[in-house]
């Protein structure tokens, strides 16, 4: 994780300093087509319409490591649901939650295994149908929905209409890549980072809510403790590597995430399935 991360903020230590070039929307076009024919080509992606992605999970929690397992599901055009497992008290208990969007409906489950006699383990509820919380929780898991579509497969779903921008070219002592701007609907803005040898997508960086867990722990005669404040937006870098084919298309088995520029989390995908038949509850809203 060490030495990725250093190549991440490498990278990011560029950000600001390469020179844009004014080439327009073709460059951009040109540059996605290329990621596309690197990743399998346009007639196998094409062909797909949902991913299952299941691995492992690290995470830094204030100055705490936790890991877990992590299950991401994307149904195209419009459906993702991301779950994690993880052990707040060890072995003594487990806590499942489910996140994201499903359409025009927030997608958030939690559900809690095996508590000892005595303790509560709380999961804070999701913002009140309705109200502005979960019209933002909306927003970003769309956002997170677009920026997973375009980090796995190159390409937006439907139901987010993106334009691309060629922004110039980033080069660390790693190597260089091609940056494109994405925005979108709804203050949707990222950086999308090709790697100018391979062509495949090396790094996305966007502003935005870090994905998180969320439990209160408390014995059972104890008040219930107040819900954490809503999370500000903060600068993260998604770097994508340890490409693997999955019939005939080449997915990244390995994505680490940077908060400020910190360690915030690291997954390992030991399994991807493309196009796989999800169960009728997988995308349900609650």
């Amino acid at each position: 994780m060490q030495r990725l991360l250093a190549f991440l903020f490498s990278i990011a230590l560029t950000f600001g300093g390469y020179a844009a070039q004014a080439a327009g929307d073709q460059k951009a076009a040109e540059l996605l087509a290329q990621a596309r024919a690197a990743l399998g080509g346009e007639s196998r992606l094409s062909k797909v319409e949902g991913l299952s992605c299941a691995g492992t999970a690290q995470r830094a929690i204030g100055d705490r490591q936790m890991a877990g397992d992590v299950t991401i599901d994307l149904q195209l055009p419009d459906k993702y649901v991301r779950s994690d497992s993880i052990s707040p008290m060890g072995d003594a208990a487990l806590v499942v939650t489910e996140q994201g969007v499903n359409g025009d409906q927030v997608v958030r489950r939690s559900r809690t295994l095996n508590t000892p006699p005595g303790a509560v383990i709380r999961v804070p509820p999701g913002p009140a149908h309705g109200s502005d919380a979960e019209a933002q929780a909306l927003r970003n898991s769309r956002a997170e929905l677009t920026r997973l579509t375009v980090a796995l497969l190159a390409t937006t779903p439907q139901s987010s209409a993106v334009e691309f921008k060629y922004a110039g070219e980033a080069e660390s002592p790693d190597g260089k890549a091609d940056v494109l701007d994405m925005t979108g609907a709804g203050s949707f803005a990222a950086k999308l980072f090709l790697d100018k040898s391979t062509h495949r997508p090396l790094m996305i960086a966007y502003r935005g809510v870090a994905p998180r867990v969320v439990v209160q722990q408390q014995r059972g005669d104890a008040p219930a403790q107040a819900p954490p404040p809503m999370p500000e937006p903060v600068d993260i870098q998604m770097f994508l590597d340890d490409y693997k084919a999955v019939d005939g298309v080449l997915l990244p088995h390995h994505i680490t995430r940077s908060v400020d520029g910190q360690p915030s989390e690291e997954i390992t995908f030991k399994t991807i399935k493309v196009n796989p038949a999800f169960k009728a509850e997988t995308f349900s809203a609650r």
